[in-house]
């Protein structure tokens, strides 16, 4: 196959036995204070060293616990300072690393808010003349890891009791669009074994924002207390099911992206809004997605010899919702064909979750799953899931990926993974973020060398509606199984207004910033 035809590459599959899804705090203050704020009396001792602003600021948070918020505009994160081993209070330590007596401090709970003494002063609620002109406003930041500077991706940030929110893309950035009807409340970032922060979001208007997770630990004592049976967790787990999932349809506005690279090129990339029609757990019909906007980038041509598609992403991207499709590991039916065992306690959102792993027994010789489930102690619901086809014998289900195979080429898949997590709101659990990623290699017969593909389909929620909600009508729905980079692409600056979006990796953005997209409109599914 040459030039621009599409293979199409994974067949969303569902069978007695397995389902395969388809692969398919920085801040710039807004506000001046009228004085500077007397900073906490917290002695830190730091070695002798030469390192960046950034390290040392992280270096004192870890010890003091206090986090520090600032603008990179204002402060060089890349800056080397020299410091001699000491034992000093904060304020001695930013007086030496900062070195600019123009910078004021505020301390908010346990953040330390550094600014220019020229800024505007704060405002705890929006202007009315701003509500009128900008219905929202918008916060950019990144998460990170205090210990090592590492992105936390997937990350949850929004406002949960408003059933609102993004997740955060593989860098750990995010982008969030915020209505200004929810000013007086707060942001609360949460990732798994991380200790939950919440911050004002009237503090984080317009702003990027770089926020600094500590790990959450949890005491030897609870664990020795919390000993458990994790088989009899599991299937406490699924007795429980109606009783903490969706139990009424629910409208799920949610973003949507996909894409396929060879190599390091990516072939194709789409990108989405939809309207999730979510039956009830149970519910003896199926889900129904709408588009609202979407668009793609088609990065092929005429040398490329194999193009690789996507198919069904969407009805796998649904698939992934594990609580209301009982994949093979927890299906009474098949359950027996695993193992369950006693991994950890680890915390999300300030609750303790059991860390069970999971495994097919050793008996058993073929593609079956493995991976970790993380279920709440107190209420027993399943708030994360992480798991992949064994990488064993992952290739005897191979053509369980391909809608067609091609016999001049050879494809071995190398891993199939997936991550599933779970929001509380009203009560109840929904769907978060889901996210699969195939990684496989294809060579030509006769050849000694391969193409190294990489597939990924991910959807994240970014608001729960319950009230008044009804399945769509027959010609605004999006068939499921749809090739959707075939849908079309539609740029321009504003092309998503306020909805919120998984912002792009730097990796995407640096692929296609050379490439003149193929332009098309596509919304309101394909009006």
């Amino acid at each position: 196959m040459t030039g621009s035809r599409a293979y199409s590459l994974l067949n969303a599959k569902t069978s007695f036995r397995l389902f395969y899804p388809v692969l398919i705090i920085i801040l710039l203050l807004p506000g001046k204070l009228l004085a500077q704020e007397k900073l906490p009396d917290v002695s830190v001792s730091l070695p002798r060293q030469t390192n960046t602003v950034y390290s040392l600021l992280n270096q004192i948070s870890r010890e003091s616990g206090f986090f520090f918020i600032y603008d990179s505009d204002v402060i060089d994160n890349n800056r080397r300072v020299s410091i001699r081993r000491n034992n000093q209070v904060i304020s001695q330590w930013l007086d030496v690393i900062l070195d600019d007596p123009s910078l004021q401090m505020r301390v908010i709970q346990r953040h330390i808010l550094v600014f220019r003494t020229d800024a505007e002063p704060i405002q705890a609620m929006p202007a009315p003349e701003h509500q009128k002109i900008n219905p929202w406003f918008t916060i950019r930041g990144r998460v990170s890891d205090q210990v090592n500077g590492n992105p936390l991706p997937y990350a949850s940030v929004g406002i949960p009791e408003k059933g609102f929110g993004i997740s955060t893309n593989l860098d750990g950035f995010f982008q969030l669009r915020v209505p200004n009807e929810f000013i007086d409340k707060s942001l609360r970032i949460s990732h798994l074994g991380f200790k939950t922060q919440e911050i004002p979001l009237h503090l984080l208007r317009d702003q990027f924002v770089d926020v600094i997770m500590e790990t959450e630990y949890i005491s030897m004592q609870e664990v020795v207390i919390r000993y458990y049976d994790p088989t009899a967790i599991v299937f406490q787990m699924l007795e429980k099911i109606e009783q903490n999932y969706g139990n009424k349809p629910v409208s799920l506005l949610s973003f949507y992206r996909e894409g396929v690279k060879r190599n390091n090129k990516y072939l194709n990339f789409s990108e989405a809004v939809f309207r999730v029609f979510k039956a009830p757990v149970n519910a003896p019909y199926d889900d129904q997605v709408m588009v609202v906007k979407a668009r793609n980038i088609i990065n092929a041509d005429h040398t490329d010899t194999l193009v690789l598609k996507l198919r069904s992403g969407v009805q796998s991207s649904l698939q992934l919702d594990i609580m209301s499709k009982l994949p093979d590991f927890l299906d009474p039916e098949f359950i027996d064909d695993y193992d369950f065992i006693r991994a950890d306690i680890v915390t999300r959102n300030n609750r303790s979750l059991y860390a069970i792993e999971f495994a097919q027994k050793r008996i058993i010789r073929g593609p079956l799953f493995m991976g970790t489930l993380f279920i709440d102690t107190e209420d027993l619901a399943l708030v994360e899931a992480d798991f992949e086809i064994n990488q064993k014998y992952i290739n005897q289900a191979r053509d369980q990926f391909f809608v067609r195979r091609i016999q001049s080429f050879v494809p071995i898949i190398e891993r199939a993974n997936y991550t599933i997590s779970y929001q509380k709101f009203n009560g109840r659990y929904y769907l978060k973020h889901v996210r699969g990623e195939l990684s496989l290699k294809i060579r030509r017969r006769n050849s000694l060398f391969n193409n190294h593909y990489f597939a990924f389909i991910e959807m994240a929620v970014g608001q729960i509606d319950d009230q008044d909600v009804n399945r769509f009508s027959r010609r605004e729905v999006l068939s499921p199984r749809t090739t959707f980079v075939d849908l079309g692409y539609k740029y321009d600056d504003g092309f998503w207004g306020e909805f919120n979006v998984i912002t792009p990796e730097k990796e995407i953005m640096e692929a296609f910033s050379g490439v003149k997209a193929k332009i098309e409109s596509f919304e309101n599914g394909g009006e």
